[in-house]
């Protein structure tokens, strides 16, 4: 099947994973460095390297060349990348590091920011609508049985309840977005059976903490047989970005509502918003 142009896609198209990656790296370097795995010197060019990215990944060599969704062939392109930025082996830079975890950490990343975009504008809609609950909540409409306002109610009483419907939404959002905040850096691969090494999960999620400015935390764990097992969940699992998508097509849905609803609403003369 032919496709056009704008349907393939490349890295230039998505620096917030090159970006993602290169605070992983960061993050994990100096946590080598912490534990002795990478010598001083080596650790601290590599994370050179990685602030040279993430000042401007749009510089950045990976911009160039059509984008595979592959983590071990991205991962590998990334170590590449370094060990020719900052001289040192690719299994240096690579140390304590599945390509899974390291997938899986970016799209967190990636899909936590995304969101952080849009949160904005949605908070002004609820501020607004908020503000005119309160400026109108005595001013009077006509009822319309036909949008089941069939007893008269105030103009305060219809922008609360759009309202209570979208913050109602937006908080679901907050709940799923804060699942992408568990990241499973450093846990044992599932594929190769490799451990990282002894304290390298905490010390690198702490520096990715730092790296980013956002709240993550390490995927639990336990010594029970079940819950023990977080890790291989966090890895397999992707049921929150069914949860993300669903959220996504509430608000969607909402904001539909509300437009159709200032559509009917200023049809006025006599009926619509025109009569505030």
């Amino acid at each position: 099947m032919l496709t056009s142009n704008r349907e393939i896609k490349e890295f230039r198209d998505y620096p917030q994973l090159i970006t993602a990656y290169a605070e992983i790296k960061k993050a994990s370097a100096a946590a080598n460095a912490s534990l002795g795995i990478l010598d001083p010197s080596d650790a601290e060019a590599i994370i050179k390297a990685c602030e040279e990215i993430i000042e401007n990944p749009y510089r950045s060599e990976l911009t160039t060349g059509t984008l595979h969704i592959n983590g071990l062939a991205y991962n590998q392109a990334f170590n590449r990348l370094l060990a020719a930025k900052s001289g040192v082996l690719e299994e240096k830079i690579n140390a304590g590091q599945g390509y899974e975890d390291v997938f899986n950490t970016a799209q967190n990343l990636v899909v936590y920011r995304a969101i952080n975009l849009t949160r904005p504008g949605v908070d002004n809609l609820l501020l607004t609508l908020r503000n005119k609950a309160v400026e109108f909540r005595n001013e009077m409409h006509i009822a319309r049985s036909h949008l089941q306002e069939s007893l008269p109610v105030s103009w305060g009483a219809v922008f609360g309840a759009m309202y209570i419907r979208l913050k109602r939404s937006a908080d679901e959002l907050q709940r799923v977005q804060d699942l992408f905040l568990g990241v499973n850096l450093g846990l044992t691969p599932i594929d190769s059976f490799t451990h990282s090494a002894p304290g390298f999960n905490a010390l690198a999620v702490n520096n990715l903490r730092k790296v980013t400015g956002l709240p993550l935390h390490s995927v639990p764990q336990d010594d029970d047989p079940v819950l023990g097992s977080s890790y291989v969940e966090a890895l397999e699992g992707d049921d929150r970005f069914i949860r993300l998508s669903s959220v996504l097509r509430l608000i969607a849905l909402n904001l539909a509502r509300l437009g159709n609803d200032f559509y009917i609403y200023s049809s006025g003369p006599r009926c619509g918003i025109s009569e505030l």
